[in-house]
């Protein structure tokens, strides 16, 4: 049975979506166009623009997934109530994140400027952030703990060093070091 118009729909928008991101990691955001990305998928520009207007709208689908499950799991951590079960389930929530990222869609990062040229979609991060910060440190956090929190946002360059572990490996790693962190 041959797909529906509506499967290949999405079928061909996922892969503009996966060219894009291999695109983004190999030659930058700002060196990847449209037509590069209906060249390497060997369509016409009007192909995926049919999908997406400009790389923006692109990179805000990439970063979709990321911003849904980091808000689901803010929302979760919300509901428990003791401090030391809420800092370990955020980190754990939190380095899951990273390190899906940093296989997927790295190495964009909140601080990217990249990412904080864009006001929608760094807003929305940085929304996401000032709830963990709340989460973490509660109303008041202390210039220490706004540091850690800090450092906490941006594990790219350890994620990057460490690149060659297996998943579970670096989790564990990360997990440990963010605790350390949090921990000030």
């Amino acid at each position: 049975m041959s797909p529906t118009r509506a499967e290949q729909a999405e079928k061909t928008r996922k892969t503009v979506l996966e060219t894009a991101r291999r695109l983004f990691i190999e030659h930058g955001f700002d060196a990847t166009s449209l037509q590069l990305i209906a060249d390497t998928m060997g369509v016409t520009k009007a192909n995926v623009y049919y999908y997406f207007r400009t790389k923006v709208e692109i990179l805000e689908a990439l970063l979709e997934g990321s911003v849904v499950a980091l808000t689901t799991m803010l929302d979760e951590a919300e509901k428990i109530k003791g401090r030391q079960e809420r800092v370990e389930f955020l980190v754990d929530g939190f380095v899951d994140q990273v390190v899906v990222a940093h296989r997927t869609i790295a190495p964009m990062n909140r601080a990217d400027p990249i990412i904080r040229r864009h006001e929608g979609i760094s807003r929305r991060l940085d929304e996401l952030s000032g709830r963990g910060l709340h989460l973490l440190f509660g109303d008041t956090p202390t210039p220490d703990q706004r540091a850690a929190h800090a450092m906490l946002g941006d594990l790219g360059p350890a994620t990057r060093s460490l690149s060659h572990l297996p998943d579970d490996e670096l989790r564990a790693v990360l997990r440990r070091l963010c605790l350390r962190v949090v921990r000030v």
